[in-house]
């Protein structure tokens, strides 16, 4: 199965996105199921630093990409 990568880091008021301050590995049948999965996620576990959230596969192709305060 694909192995997609969520990856969470602190997005600054201009714009400027920091190193990630968390990856977690997903496993999924395709990108519509990585995202789903990654939507999923329990965000309060996390970093709280981390506003900005994005997902890649193995390649590093980006599949989906969130403003924290968007889903919050």
């Amino acid at each position: 199965m694909p192995v997609f990568v969520l990856k969470g880091a602190h997005r600054a008021a201009d714009g400027q996105i920091g190193p990630p301050l968390f990856e977690e590995t997903i496993t999924a049948a395709s990108p519509s199921e990585a995202v789903r999965l990654a939507n999923a996620q329990d965000l309060s576990t996390k970093d709280e630093r981390a506003n900005a959230l994005w997902l890649i596969d193995a390649q590093g192709i980006l599949h989906w990409s969130l403003r924290r305060a968007d889903r919050d």
